[in-house]
């Protein structure tokens, strides 16, 4: 007995790891084939990893918020600055070089440096703001505040960010 190597078994019942289901309806009919759709479309059972994999993420299934609570006023707001892309992106990402915005409160939800942020101000309102390298030392900021619940809303925050952008060139020219 001693030459022979022990046979790898596969675990069965209760013990048996757990099998992750597939994360789509099409990675499960892949797995499951033809017969597992052609048998729920019939009004068969389907297996339980491709009914797992139609149902959302957990995460995701959550009531959607109320449509008053949102709002679909968008504003857009676009300026040229003499400054690199990265100064631009480090005024608007960095906590201590906020000073120019003024009341203009916001968390920074993802950014890919220096191109690109995407901020959530104090009401819950979304801000996405695109940077672009114009030449050595200039680049294009392209400001889109959405979510706003009415124009008069859209317009007073369009002149803050006009006045918080002209407030950023000044201090980055400063530097």
């Amino acid at each position: 007995m001693a030459g022979k190597k022990p046979v790898a078994r596969r675990h069965v019942g209760k013990d048996a790891p757990k099998v992750a289901p597939k994360k789509n309806a099409a990675a499960a009919e892949r797995k499951f084939g033809k017969a597992a759709r052609q048998a729920a479309e019939r009004g068969g059972r389907k297996p339980g990893a491709w009914r797992d994999a139609e149902q959302p993420p957990a995460s995701l299934a959550a009531a959607p918020p109320a449509p008053d609570a949102l709002g679909t006023v968008v504003v857009t707001v676009s300026r040229t600055l003499d400054a690199s892309p990265s100064e631009v992106f480090r005024a608007f990402n960095d906590p201590k070089r906020r000073q120019w915005s003024g009341a203009l409160g916001w968390r920074v939800v993802s950014a890919v440096a220096p191109r690109f942020l995407r901020l959530m101000m104090h009401d819950g309102t979304l801000v996405s703001v695109s940077i672009g390298r114009q030449g050595n030392a200039r680049c294009a900021v392209d400001l889109e505040h959405s979510r706003l619940r009415t124009i008069a809303d859209g317009e007073r925050l369009k002149a803050q960010w006009r006045d918080a952008i002209g407030s950023m060139a000044e201090l980055l020219d400063a530097y």
